[in-house]
């Protein structure tokens, strides 16, 4: 019984707090004089269907002071529609690099820590690598046979042309003694002994020939003996004749093999400086002249015997450490990371294109797109697309934009959450207000427009796409027309406070 008592007293307390609302709201008095002079003013139009369609307020001076009512004109602007999507701000892969360790070895020196700002070519880290010890050592043995190659090819190709002289001279018939004289600076090998043999033979001969001819006529020599002196003498030139030919052969042969030699000791020393710089990290010396490998080879002070193994890990470009994970007399493996440089006055910015922003697909590198940060204060910035991807990753149904942020100020840091807005339609012109007049109640959209100093009317309209702080109007208001921008809110309270009473 107790409990039922009590039930009947909280529903009587009720329903006694909702006649007196009701009775404030529809029978307040509207006739006193001070109420009236601090209230705004409201004078509600009904439309066809019961909504409100205008409604006028009325500041006193006092609360319009307060208001702080700021007015904008109604302008016709060409709009770029836009989505705002996510994105995160990355290093800029073609300025950032991981730097590794080519070869296993022992950290000697460490030269830079995190923060650090760096040149191309400082050297970062020194390691010491007997991998890389043996491989300018081989270099060094490669130079050293390239060079022995390089001095019998000249020697070979001087025998070769001493001996074409040569050949020249003796089927000219000149004398023994001016062929020595002739040929004392010329180099010829083991040829000079057997050719000026078989050349003095030869003329021997013929000078036999020639003195038994003279006798043979006045009849003191035999016939027979002048046969036996002209065979001599054809032997003697036959024999001249077959060491020409074979000697200049043997040392084209001879020539030919020297130049096989160089061309196989330039390669093999290409090769071998191939390994070591692999093993460093630099270049390849793919099109580079023997002089050129010479002079790398004996320029290198790296190839000195004290300091074969050392290896310096140098900066590829001007940066940031960003990161440092060895330090000295640690054992590095090849393919550790060992220290992350990276340049950040440029960063990219990342998103992703879905459906709704599908008509992004159309942007080309170097478009400019407006990306927001959460820096307090800091205006929006604009980037340039590098590249917008070509396939749907199955993960997130997306397709990767990536776009080339200007961070020579410093301000920003990989990893911050930014907005990237893209186009998703054609550009068009359209009539708008600024975002900040636009109110909404009941799920109507409306603005105030001023009717005098103090007076104010609501106007309800359309709104169409937003963009960079503007709100296209599609029915409602005219070119020409003023809009509160500011202290709407205030008026929208005076509106609502004004319908309640």
């Amino acid at each position: 019984m107790k409990s039922r008592a009590l039930l009947g007293v909280f529903v009587v307390i009720i329903v006694g707090i909702a006649i007196a609302v009701y009775a404030r709201r529809y029978f307040s008095p509207v006739d006193n004089p001070v109420h009236a002079s601090e209230r705004a003013e409201v004078d509600p139009a009904a439309t066809n269907d019961g909504g409100i369609d205008s409604v006028s307020v009325h500041l006193p001076p006092d609360k319009l002071k307060a208001a702080g009512v700021v007015l904008s004109d109604v302008t016709k602007t060409q709009l770029h529609p836009e989505n705002n999507v996510p994105g995160r701000l990355r290093y800029d892969d073609r300025r950032h690099v991981e730097v590794r360790s080519a070869t296993a070895g022992v950290i000697t020196s460490v030269r830079v820590n995190p923060g650090d700002q760096v040149q191309a070519g400082d050297v970062l880290i020194e390691l010491n690598s007997s991998e890389v010890g043996n491989a300018r050592a081989d270099v060094l043995l490669r130079t050293s046979e390239l060079k022995l190659a390089i001095e019998n090819r000249e020697w070979e190709k001087a025998i070769f042309d001493g001996l074409a002289k040569l050949t020249a001279v003796i089927r000219a018939r000149s004398s023994v003694e001016k062929i020595k004289q002739e040929f004392r600076d010329v180099t010829l090998g083991k040829s000079r002994e057997q050719l000026m043999s078989a050349y003095s033979d030869l003329l021997l001969a013929e000078s036999l020939v020639n003195a038994v001819h003279e006798s043979a006529k006045s009849g003191i020599v035999p016939t027979r003996l002048v046969e036996e002196r002209i065979n001599s003498r054809d032997n003697a030139e036959a024999t001249l004749q077959a060491a020409l030919e074979d000697l200049t052969f043997t040392a084209k042969v001879n020539h030919r093999t020297a130049e096989t030699h160089v061309e196989d000791a330039e390669r093999r020393l290409k090769i071998s400086l191939q390994a070591v710089q692999t093993l460093l990290g630099h270049s390849s010396a793919d099109e580079k002249s023997v002089a050129e490998l010479e002079a790398e080879a004996s320029a290198d002070p790296l190839l000195m015997p004290e300091s074969l193994s050392l290896v310096q890990l140098r900066a590829p470009f001007a940066g940031t450490i960003e990161r440092r994970t060895y330090s000295p007399s640690e054992r590095v493996a090849a393919g550790d990371g060992m220290l992350t440089l990276a340049d950040t006055s440029t960063l990219w910015v990342a998103a992703d294109l879905r459906e709704r922003e599908w008509h992004a697909l159309s942007l080309k590198p170097g478009d400019a797109i407006r990306v927001e940060t959460s820096i307090p204060g800091m205006e929006s910035l604009t980037a340039k697309v590098h590249f917008v991807g070509r396939e749907v990753d199955p993960r997130t149904n997306a397709i990767p934009l990536i776009a080339v942020l200007d961070n020579s100020s410093g301000n920003l840091r990989p990893g911050m959450f930014v907005r990237v807005a893209v186009p998703v339609a054609e550009s068009r012109d359209a009539v708008t207000v600024p975002e900040s007049s636009v109110l909404e109640h009941d799920r109507q959209t409306f603005v105030f427009c001023p009717t005098g100093d103090s007076d104010f009317r609501r106007i309800n309209i359309i709104p169409g796409i937003r963009v960079g702080g503007l709100v296209e109007v599609v029915t409602g208001l005219s070119l020409g027309e003023r809009v509160v921008s500011g202290g709407g809110f205030y008026l929208k309270s005076e509106m609502l406070l004004e319908g309640e009473e």
